[in-house]
């Protein structure tokens, strides 16, 4: 799911080790939004379907045993269709979700990202750790955050990290914690 460079990038690629790909877009076509020799690529590419004016509408699947069907809609026919489909890798774009932390004091760069590791030191607690936004004890990991690195092994490190300077942060401050 998904129409830029990296959604290309994976239908080729998958294409290599699935009978079928099936790259479905939310836009009209793939060129405001991919590299040309992409989307020659895909052209080219016998097993990669490109499925235009498309979303994912429902993921069916018993627990344990992972995903069983997509059921997808064609916005122009306004048409459902289901399948037995196993696996789907989104790629939708990184736009980050963060309008609703305007005007809290969370410092976001021009694009919306979260401004993180720039909170000035101060002497009554411990300095403030890579992932901390400008407002204290508030934290950003993964795509959210401004100059990351948008990829998964990255937010699972981060993650990680986060829980460590959580703990860190909570140490050092006044209680009461819960």
């Amino acid at each position: 799911m998904g129409g830029g460079n990296s959604a290309g990038q994976g239908a080729v690629f998958l294409s290599a080790h699935a009978a079928k790909v099936r790259m479905m877009v939310r836009a009209p076509g793939l060129a405001e939004s991919m590299s040309r020799y992409l989307i020659d690529r895909i052209a080219a590419t016998s097993n990669i379907e490109l499925m235009t004016r498309t979303e994912i509408v429902a993921l069916t699947g018993a627990p344990g045993a992972g995903l069983e069907r997509v059921r997808w809609r064609d916005r122009r026919a306004d048409a459902e269709t289901e399948a037995p489909i196993r696996n789907v890798f989104l790629f939708v774009g990184a736009d980050p979700a963060t309008e609703w932390l305007q005007g809290c004091g969370v410092a976001l760069d021009k694009a919306g990202f979260v401004m993180t590791g720039g909170r000035p030191t101060n002497d009554a607690g411990p300095a403030p750790s890579a992932l901390e936004s400008s407002v204290p004890g508030v934290f950003a990991v993964g795509d959210v955050r401004s100059g990351s690195v948008k990829r998964v092994g990255g937010a699972i490190g981060e993650g990680a990290q986060v829980v460590a300077a959580i703990h860190n942060f909570l140490a050092h401050s006044p209680g009461p914690h819960l």
